[in-house]
């Protein structure tokens, strides 16, 4: 088992006390750990696992629902929001396993959402996506700060994202030619945006909802900067600005290879280093499409790939050593 801050601090207390080391020193150690040994995968498999539940739960209901009455609907639905955050706040408080923690607090955060699709529905009440989800947003601003929970953390960012989404198209922003440009800007700053704050959640020990945060807002900051010359079209030579985007793209991404490596964060490495290979992948069928029948294309394509399957997994285990 990894060890971690809680495993860790008897020993690192002792040294302090034998003057080994300075109480600076012993803190900079325990900060390097995480607070306990909740690992990713854990926390990935439990969001699925809830997913999963809540899809069975909602395939059962919708099976019946038009014999429920409307007082049962809403009832039910207010109980097991109700349930599922006592549920997640006591299985936190006696340390239960992690994945009744998550799950509890995956069905707290989507359970407001179906909440107000069925008020609007009973109600026959009509607004807008870009208003629901903006009120949904509003029911569980604090959830994942006031929960610590990754599961919580994740869905609160999908909804912060969808909000982007829809106000993007019905407000038809368009600051940069169209509303998938603007939308691309707009995202690459949240993606950066997004790591950056996520920084903030070391001081509270909680380092996969930091890992979380970094791993998605790099992917999303590559993805906007990638998709964002998509639409452009140039009949004559002209100066192609997606080469430049995703040359940014890739020194991105190798600049957070060099942080995971640096910082020992391994899912820095793992993300950077697979956007890397995607971008050069991208890059070779892009210059290389008009020049080479299509046979041609997908052998060597598929040849390319390959190899930069086997190198960048080499390079991986050779950086986290």
């Amino acid at each position: 088992m990894k060890p971690t801050q809680k495993s860790l601090k008897p020993h690192v207390t002792r040294w302090v006390q034998e003057d080994l080391i300075t109480q600076d020193q012993a803190n900079n150690i325990l900060s390097k750990y995480p607070a306990d040994s909740r690992s990713p995968a854990t926390m990935t498999f439990s969001i699925i696992g809830g997913l999963l539940c809540i899809l069975g739960v909602i395939l059962l209901v919708s099976a019946n629902w038009q014999v429920i009455p409307r007082e049962v609907k809403l009832g039910g639905l207010l109980s097991l929001l109700t349930a599922s955050t006592l549920l997640g706040t006591e299985s936190s408080r006696r340390k239960w396993h992690p994945a009744i923690t998550e799950i509890s607090y995956l069905f707290a955060a989507l359970l407001p959402l179906i909440g107000l699709t069925l008020i609007s529905q009973f109600f026959n009440l009509s607004g807008s996506g870009f208003t629901l989800v903006l009120t949904w947003f509003a029911s569980i601003l604090f959830l994942p700060f006031l929960s610590f929970s990754a599961a919580s953390f994740i869905i609160w960012w999908m909804c912060f994202c969808t909000i982007i989404a829809f106000g993007i198209h019905e407000y038809h922003l368009e600051w940069f030619n169209s509303e998938t440009q603007t939308g691309c800007i707009i995202y690459a700053l949240f993606g950066i945006t997004t790591g950056a704050a996520s920084q903030l959640w070391t001081r509270a020990g909680q380092t996969i909802q930091r890992a979380w945060g970094e791993s998605l807002g790099l992917i999303t900051a590559s993805l906007a900067l990638y998709a964002y010359d998509f639409e452009s079209y140039y009949p004559k030579p002209h100066f192609a600005l997606w080469e430049v985007l995703w040359g940014a793209v890739f020194l991105l991404n190798l600049a957070a290879v060099f942080a995971g490596y640096k910082l020992h964060r391994r899912h820095l490495v793992t993300v950077g280093l697979i956007i890397e290979g995607i971008t050069i992948l991208s890059f070779y069928l892009r210059l290389a499409g008009s020049m080479l029948s299509t046979g041609m294309l997908f052998l060597s394509a598929g040849t390319l790939l390959l190899v930069l399957i086997f190198a960048l997994q080499k390079l991986r285990k050779t950086i986290l050593k």
